[in-house]
């Protein structure tokens, strides 16, 4: 069947066609009514437009994500307001989305910066506890001589007088860094921070005492006695550290570090001394994957232009 009679009647109507305008016919309007009630009909239709309109974007916009707020006592306190503690009180610092943080007795901690995806804070002497559950990396603590990263974790930070400072990391990671020197630690370590030279050599907190004492000492001044006794006294347990120092001694020494990691550690077949000596990336990431803790793959994902 053609469609001209749809359009101007110009030819036969199909039988299908005119039952159904014999169905419809009853609701035609008559020529007075017409007029009067397509006026009326023009303003409801819009009106009915932007209703539908207006539940749509309701459904489909996202909602604003809301403002995050840190509070303490129940006040929301501001940027850059500064949270004092006296030598015998202490605070928490509490934002629902973010996390917890216990401000100790004689404490100061700077509110740098906080909005939706970044909280940072400038911690300038004391200690505090985090408990961190927002994502990774969205929340920071400047130090004078460090600044430490979230990685999803809970973890404790002190600054001394002097401006150094002491990282114990409890649960989940943190990246602790300053002027591209770079410590990862892992629960269960820690990692001191100096004015002179960043952040240290992360170390387990229950680690022998002699080896703790080699691991400062050579961090505060390197020398070859130091590093001797690091190699002596490193247990499979302490490849955490070896591994950061290959990154940070070079020649004879890092030889001397790599042989000791690969006494303790299980290393792939493909990795070689002289590949570590002429510090290729990869086999230093190998060298990392064989500690169990997590791939670098893990914490490269989390990494951002620090």
């Amino acid at each position: 069947m053609s469609d001209k009679y749809l359009w101007d009647r110009s030819e036969p109507a199909d039988p299908g066609i005119q039952r159904i305008e014999h169905l419809l016919g009853e609701f035609r309007l008559s020529r007075k009514d017409a007029p009067t009630v397509r006026r009326a009909w023009i303003p409801q239709a819009m009106a009915a437009c932007l209703l539908a309109g207006f539940a749509l974007w309701q459904t489909t916009a996202p909602a604003p994500e809301p403002l995050p707020a840190w509070k303490a006592d129940g006040r929301a306190l501001a940027t850059g307001e500064i949270v004092r503690t006296a030598g015998t009180t202490s605070m928490v610092l509490f934002a629902d989305s973010i996390g917890r943080i216990e401000v100790s007795p004689s404490t100061e901690l700077r509110i740098a910066e906080s909005r939706v995806g970044r909280h940072r804070f400038d911690l300038r002497a004391g200690t505090i506890h985090a408990l961190i559950w927002a994502p990774p990396q969205q929340f920071e603590v400047d130090t004078p001589s460090a600044r430490a990263i979230d990685l999803g974790c809970q973890y404790t930070l002190s600054v001394g007088a002097n401006g150094e400072g002491v990282l114990d990391v409890e649960t989940g990671w943190v990246a602790f860094l300053h002027k591209g020197r770079e410590s990862f630690v892992p629960a269960g370590a820690r990692c001191l921070t100096s004015n002179a030279s960043g952040p240290g050599t992360p170390f387990l907190r229950d680690a022998p005492e002699r080896f703790i004492k080699a691991v400062t000492d050579f961090d505060r001044r390197p020398s070859e006695e130091a590093l001797r006794l690091i190699v002596d006294n490193a247990t499979t347990r302490d490849g955490l550290t070896l591994w950061h120092l290959l990154t940070r001694v070079e020649g004879a020494q890092r030889l001397a570090v790599f042989r000791r990691f690969a006494e303790l550690v299980v290393l792939p077949s493909e990795v070689t001394p002289q590949q570590v000596l002429q510090s290729d990336a990869a086999a230093i990431d190998l060298c990392w994957n064989a500690l169990g803790l997590e791939s670098t793959e893990w914490w490269r994902g989390w990494r951002r232009n620090w």
